[in-house]
């Protein structure tokens, strides 16, 4: 650099600032070549990329509707292999078609899909086929040219998105991301860099959800996916023996909440899952995943959310009284036992705030139970769980959670203050309502104490802060704040909020039973809008805010084609919502896994004359299946046009609801 500085000191005092500027050769125009750049890059790779085409399947998938136009491939063999996007496929299309660049036109047949990376393998029959030079891994930088290509209507030249590579091994280690733009037409088109060069796949992807449609909601956003070549051409082999591959499940929890998390123990264990047959226990502290350190849930999930069913993973963990770590080794599969508490069969008591006793108060101890063959009694007060103190309901309910059907415990009780030990034999959540549940007596208060403490009840209309959207309530007269009530979360059917009906109809089972009633409106009373979701939830927020609500006593309620936004809120807020009741409906998609964490109980009512009732009964049996306890109410009605529910049905309900903190 010193050296180029002399010389062009010294030209300058040679020749003169003319001379000098006369020698200069023509700054190059950069926008030019950038330009000329891309189009080299995509003229090298354009005839790699197909479009595939697919004709019938199904027209929407959940709450997506299907595309119905032209996507994107690429050759990945000379003898026809041709890599795309699973997105592509969710509708089960039945015949797909590939047209070349060169106009040629085949049937392709569907070979397998890989659920984990959410690619798919086509074949066509076509030979000497031109398959793209891809790069390697090693030299993909962040911060280099990243072009995103499609083929959509135009055979000659293919759809063009420009940006960078913005970083590597994101979700979880699967992908590249990119900014440039990726739009649903080149979904399974490729990802290159200003070479032509291929660097990836380019599919939909989200790093909290693993559905088959998760990430599309961020097309043209500015953040990309794409599925890494060197990954893409080590799975070929394994789909082009016909197999699907799966995404593998190890079966453990971790204690501590949020990737950024350093508790590293484990909090469940799943019964049946690899891990338990591998030995692994509850309480043990991983250290180390396939030979690498793990101190954050970030590193477990890295290691484990970019294996397959069928792949092995080796574990070090320490476990107390064990004086050395210990290794397993446990192959992982497509699918778990489905997660089943244990139930011990009790009410816990609902004491005031300055409630000072110990342990936990049985309110009512349900009919057949594993607490009624045991002898356990209202009135008793459970002070242990199997040696381990017990000092509220959510300590008991977690401890009883931990433990399956028939698994037994030994309870240490308190009655007419002497103590005892008990031992119980748990059973399954029933899917069925006391006949008969005594309610819990409140010390009431009267209008005026409630309105001295500014505090509203009766029958509310209330508008969100700084929102337009309104909602009404129900809180019961007699409403008393040293007490939490239940919070029944009413979502009106398409076209009509029946407020007045829910209002009359409700009442009097809301003050029986402790429970405040919230009816959030839809914008657009007609329907309900998928975005209402979070106006739904910051709705019950407030409500939270402002009374003494029982979390484990939210639920939401529907009726008709109001139930599928019912049933979306509930899926979409596990962490919020313990029930869903409807009545003269069906669950449109199937539910997720059950949580352990977050429980969820479904309660249907279907009159026996509504043809969905064919519909809803090996759904009710698929859904217990999955170990959600679910009450299923077949009643008959004569004219039920216009009806909503007698009297005896929502009684029903009301004792549903009331047990919903059951252990």
């Amino acid at each position: 650099m010193n050296n180029l500085f002399c010389l062009l000191t010294l030209g300058l005092a040679l020749s003169g600032p003319l001379n000098l500027l006369q020698a200069q050769a023509p700054v190059p125009n950069l926008e030019v070549l950038e330009e000329r750049a891309f189009k080299q890059a995509a003229a090298f790779i354009n005839p790699s990329i197909v479009r595939i085409e697919t004709v019938g399947g199904q027209d929407r998938v959940g709450k997506l509707i299907t595309g119905t136009g032209p996507t994107s491939g690429v050759i990945v063999s000379r003898d026809g292999l041709i890599i795309s996007s699973a997105f592509n496929f969710i509708g089960k299309p039945s015949s797909i078609l590939v047209t070349l660049p060169d106009g040629r036109r085949f049937p392709a047949q569907n070979v397998a899909t890989d659920h984990l990376k959410m690619l798919t393998l086509l074949k066509i029959d076509a030979q000497n086929l031109p398959v793209p030079l891809a790069i390697p891994e090693s030299d993909i930088q962040v911060g280099m040219w990243s072009i995103a290509l499609g083929r959509t209507f135009d055979l000659d030249q293919p759809s063009i998105s420009v940006g960078i590579v913005s970083a590597l091994e994101r979700i979880w280690g699967k992908a590249i991301q990119t900014d440039a733009k990726i739009s649903p037409v080149n979904y399974g088109g490729p990802l290159v860099d200003i070479n032509g060069r291929l660097m990836g796949i380019l599919v939909p992807l989200s790093p909290g959800a693993s559905a088959e449609t998760a990430g599309v909601e961020w097309y043209d956003s500015g953040i990309g996916f794409a599925i890494p070549m060197s990954d893409v051409l080590k799975i070929i082999p394994r789909l082009n023996t016909g197999q699907d591959l799966y995404p593998g499940l190890l079966g453990i929890t971790l204690t501590g909440h949020g990737d950024l998390s350093t508790d590293m123990k484990l909090d469940r264990v799943r019964y049946g899952s690899p891990a338990q047959e591998a030995g692994v226990k509850a309480g043990d502290t991983i250290t180390q995943l396939d030979g690498n350190t793990v101190a954050m849930h970030s590193q477990v999930k890295q290691v484990l959310m970019n294996k397959y069913a069928g792949d092995s993973v080796s574990l070090v963990v320490t476990r107390a009284g064990s004086p050395e770590p210990i290794s397993f080794k446990a192959t992982m599969v497509e699918k778990l036992v489905p997660f089943e508490s244990g139930f011990l069969g009790i009410l816990p008591q609902r004491s005031s705030g300055d409630q000072v006793e110990t342990g936990v108060g049985i309110r009512y101890v349900f009919s057949k139970s594993a607490a009624a063959e045991a002898g356990l009694k209202t009135q008793d007060r459970i002070l242990e769980f199997n040696q381990q103190k017990v000092s509220d309901p959510g300590t008991l309910a977690l401890l009883v959670n931990h433990l399956r059907p028939e698994e037994t415990a030994e309870l240490l009780i308190s009655r007419d203050e002497k103590e005892q030990t008990v031992k119980v034999k748990l059973q399954a959540i029933p899917n069925t309502v006391e006949s008969e549940l005594p309610t819990q007596a409140l010390p009431s208060r009267t209008a005026a104490e409630n309105q001295k403490d500014k505090i509203k009840t009766g029958h509310l209309k209330e508008e969100l802060p700084g929102s337009e959207s309104t909602y009404w309530a129900y809180v019961p007269e007699n409403y008393n704040p040293e007490f939490e009530y239940g919070l029944m979360v009413w979502i009106h059917p398409p076209g009509n909020t029946m407020e007045s009906t829910i209002f009359k109809e409700w009442k009097s089972i809301c003050e029986q039973r402790g429970i405040i009633i919230v009816g959030p409106a839809a914008q657009d009373v007609i329907r309900w809008n998928r975005d209402e979701a979070e106006f739904v939830k910051e709705v019950v927020e407030s409500m939270r805010t402002r009374y003494q609500i029982d979390n484990t006593r939210i639920f939401l309620v529907s009726h008709g084609d109001g139930s599928e936004f019912a049933f979306d809120l509930a899926f979409k807020y596990r962490e919020l919502f313990r029930g869903v009741a409807v009545s003269e409906a069906t669950l449109k998609n199937k539910p997720p896994e059950t949580d352990p964490d977050y429980p969820l109980s479904l309660f249907f009512v279907l009159n026996a004359a509504n043809p969905l009732n064919q519909l809803l009964q090996p759904q009710i049996e698929a859904i217990r299946e999955m170990n959600y306890p679910t009450v299923f109410e077949l009643i008959k009605n004569d004219d039920p046009a216009g009806q909503y529910l007698e009297k005896s049905t929502l009684e029903g309900i009301g004792r549903w609801a009331d047990s919903l903190d059951r252990i």
